[in-house]
């Protein structure tokens, strides 16, 4: 799934991103994504210290920080962003080529050329995911994919990766409605597992890339162990 945001003073101008945005996403029967509107460069600003996006939709003349200098403070926190500018104006084309954006769309944006924007970034984008969040005062930023399992601690919960783990506040939902990926599998009410990162599973135990060994819930060995081979290969 693609997290997706759209930042332009101009509502309408937003709106009509979102129309195209929702076009391509129905010619593209497979893709799925999620798109948040913003109106204010320090809006989009404030949600990416809690939450990730993999393509921006940005407006040139926003506010009193322009859409170039909002690319450059969101490259600096996900070098891998998908950047396409969308404005009134051609005088910012050596400025959005230093950023690396993918595409520079001039108003009124057509259909053709969104879709081909559009074709560019996902292609970008398609094999790597992230996700942002807080740890003692700090923003992390991970691949999903590397994410092996997150644990229950009372109140907070532990993300654990590969070679570290992250201790966040927040409820187990609130996470799954963030990990949407079909490869996260709730086993019981305190573990959620990346399937992909599973090494070995028995009708008794399921084995993690790290050594975690977690017990496999009665009546569920069948359809785990189906879903284990669809995504481990």
């Amino acid at each position: 799934m693609y997290r997706i945001a759209i930042c332009d003073d101009e509502k309408s101008s937003a709106a009509e991103a979102a129309g195209l945005l929702e076009k391509y996403a129905n010619k593209h029967g497979n893709m799925e994504y999620e798109a948040e509107q913003f109106y204010t460069s320090l809006d989009l600003l404030e949600a990416l210290e809690n939450r990730s996006f993999d393509i921006f939709l940005l407006d040139i003349y926003i506010d009193r920080i322009n859409g170039i200098e909002l690319a450059k403070s969101i490259k600096a926190v996900n070098e891998n962003a998908g950047i396409i500018f969308m404005t009134s104006s051609n005088a910012f084309y050596k400025d959005a080529f230093r950023v690396q954006a993918v595409h520079y769309l001039e108003k009124p944006i057509l259909e053709e050329d969104f879709f081909d924007a559009m074709d560019r970034v996902c292609k970008t984008n398609e094999e790597v995911h992230y996700i942002s969040f807080k740890d003692r005062g700090e923003v992390h930023r991970v691949a999903v994919d590397d994410i092996m399992y997150i644990e229950s601690e009372d109140h907070y919960k532990r993300i654990v990766v590969l070679e570290s783990s992250f201790l966040i506040r927040s409820t187990m939902q609130a996470l799954l409605d963030e990990f949407d990926y079909p490869y996260f599998y709730v086993l019981g009410v305190k573990c959620v597992i990346n399937l992909k990162r599973v090494l070995k599973i028995t009708k008794d135990s399921i084995l993690m890339e790290d050594g975690k060994s977690f017990s496999v819930p009665r009546g569920t060995y069948r359809n785990l162990s189906e879903l284990v081979l669809k995504y481990s290969f």
